[in-house]
């Protein structure tokens, strides 16, 4: 009964999505859409394979840091700001990517103890960003009194970074393969950057938890850097996550008119998903050790349905950890959030173990 509710909820937000995709679903020529688009999947497998020139290493970024005020548990809540100086791979984009101002400023909430703990970086969903919203959604002081520190990151084009007032439709990621592809390339490398940043401040071991939007990213990341590399992931925990990008804009698109105007003019999904490839989580074998990989899931999710967490697991090598409830109505989570616990708490990073 409780993932039969959980999932009629995500229907009617994925409804909700279609509307506020649509208007930035780029208009399809019908005598150029598929032969563009198969020239820029082309283009883009340039950036597949390890070493990406795709996903390059971060510079040292300059961090500003503007103190909040106390947050709980004897924690300071500081805010983060860097310039990301993410050049887009494709010349094409670089111009138009440049030119949203906002978007190339990265931010970030810190709540730290400053004592050099170990760190999770909590990367929200799609139309999130909201730091608010990402304290009550990712338990943040369930986080700080099991010994962890906690950083909160925006993603491209949402939060602080969306351009003018955006609100639920950030425009990132959509149908528009240039932007979707610079899109997940700037995201990971001003992840990276902030984890060189947080072990410039003696941050024990660096990870990130993302949901949905945020999964899939976690899922990048740990397909891009681990242990060891220049802002590489330590763990990653990918929640609810999208994974094939192309099949979760198709479905979600379902009945709209910007799918049906796609279809006539010769897109499919697997033509989308070429191009998403050099992006794609499953293109790459992932650099996070085996024990430190995790995903969770609803069995009740309708937005990114069971199939999107089997996907990554299977790629992975892991089993799904399972909770009852859906994408938004998360009934049942706590036991899976509790293994992962449990699960790092008995890990060694520099020497010390996470506390239980």
């Amino acid at each position: 009964m409780l993932t039969r509710a959980s999932a009629a909820i995500d229907r009617s937000v994925v409804r909700f999505m279609e509307r506020r995709m649509a208007p930035k679903t780029p208009r399809i020529d019908p005598t150029q859409a598929r032969a563009r688009l198969l020239e820029l999947a082309e283009q883009y497998k340039a950036g597949l394979g390890h070493p990406s020139p795709m996903f390059p290493e971060p510079t040292p970024p300059r961090v500003q840091l503007t103190p909040q005020g106390d947050g709980p548990l004897g924690t300071q809540v500081v805010d983060l700001a860097w310039e990301s100086d993410y050049a887009p791979f494709h010349p094409l984009a670089r111009d138009p990517y440049l030119a949203i101002t906002e978007n190339q400023t990265a931010h970030a909430r810190w709540w730290t103890s400053d004592r050099g703990r170990p760190t999770i970086v909590m990367i929200h969903g799609w139309g999130g960003g909201s730091h608010w919203v990402t304290f009550r959604t990712f338990l943040v002081p369930y986080w700080l009194r099991h010994g962890w520190d906690v950083v909160a990151f925006q993603l491209p084009f949402h939060g602080n970074r969306a351009p003018g007032a955006r609100g639920l439709s950030p425009g990132w990621p959509s149908p528009n393969p240039l932007r979707t592809n610079e899109g997940f390339a700037h995201a990971i490398y001003d992840l990276r950057a902030l984890a060189m940043f947080l072990r410039s401040r003696g941050a024990s071991a660096v990870g990130p938890m993302g949901m949905s939007l945020g999964g899939y990213t976690t899922a990048l990341w740990a397909s891009i850097a681990g242990p060891g590399e220049v802002g590489g992931a330590d763990f990653a925990v990918a929640m609810i996550p999208a994974v094939a990008m192309a099949r979760v804009m198709w479905n979600i698109g379902e009945t709209s008119v910007a799918r049906a105007r796609a279809a006539k003019a010769g897109i499919t999904e697997d033509l989308l998903g070429d191009a998403f490839a050099v992006h794609a989580p499953t293109t790459r074998p992932a650099r996070v050790p085996l024990d430190r990989r995790f995903v969770i899931a609803g069995r009740g999710d309708r937005i990114t349905p069971p199939d999107q967490a089997e996907l990554l697991a299977a790629h992975w090598g892991v089993p799904v950890m399972w909770f009852e409830g859906g994408h938004l109505a998360q009934i049942g989570r706590s036991d899976a959030l509790r293994t992962v616990r449990r699960s790092l708490g008995a890990l060694e990073f520099s020497g010390r173990k996470f506390r239980e």
